[in-house]
């Protein structure tokens, strides 16, 4: 696991035991997750688009270069100490958020937070995006939107309180389902 208070943001990723530089620039990464949850795009041609985030040259190996790229997406060594909590994620079944539909909450919470223009900012890694964006104090728009479309109307008892819940939720429920990718889909990739 990476200690972000002595150890620096990774500018590369690791394939085949070999260093591969890649982009880290939070647009960029933002870019990479749409192009995933595009569903127009069919996954041979994602693939090629994907290694365009490689800098320079990238790994012979196609299917590890992907995973690669999907590791420093999801941030694995900055929040799973070994490979094996992987499997303890917190599975979320619907998505909470999406760069595209929230970008105008994401993008002043970001000011107001942290009095940082995300268009003005030359540069930000992708992960310490990540780190403020998972940091964004809970009463802001971004944070309150993502605890509404992750709750479950059912599980409320207060009949008028799930009614309000389930209004809430239609008054900002995502465009479109963002398909997260997963092992499965990266293997039939290549298979």
């Amino acid at each position: 696991m990476l200690n972000v208070l002595y150890e620096q943001f990774p500018k590369s990723v690791r394939v085949c035991g070999m260093s591969y530089p890649i982009v880290t620039d939070f647009r960029e990464w933002i870019r990479f997750s749409e192009l995933i949850d595009d569903e127009s795009v069919p996954w041979e041609v994602k693939c090629r688009l994907m290694l365009q985030w490689y800098q320079k040259r990238f790994p012979d190996d196609l299917e590890a270069a992907i995973y690669a790229l999907g590791d420093f997406l999801s941030a694995r060594k900055l929040y799973f100490a070994t490979e094996e909590n992987d499997s303890n994620e917190k599975g979320i079944d619907k998505p909470v958020f999406s760069f595209s539909d929230d970008a105008g909450c994401i993008y002043s919470a970001f000011i107001d937070s942290y009095g940082i223009d995300l268009q003005t900012v030359p540069y930000m890694h992708w992960w310490k995006f990540r780190i403020l964006f998972d940091g964004l104090p809970e009463d802001t728009e971004i944070k309150q939107r993502m605890m509404y479309r992750g709750m479950n109307p059912k599980t409320i008892k207060d009949k008028a309180e799930r009614k309000r819940v389930q209004k809430i939720q239609q008054q900002i429920a995502l465009r479109k389902r963002i398909r997260k990718v997963n092992d499965y889909d990266i293997g039939d990739m290549f298979a």
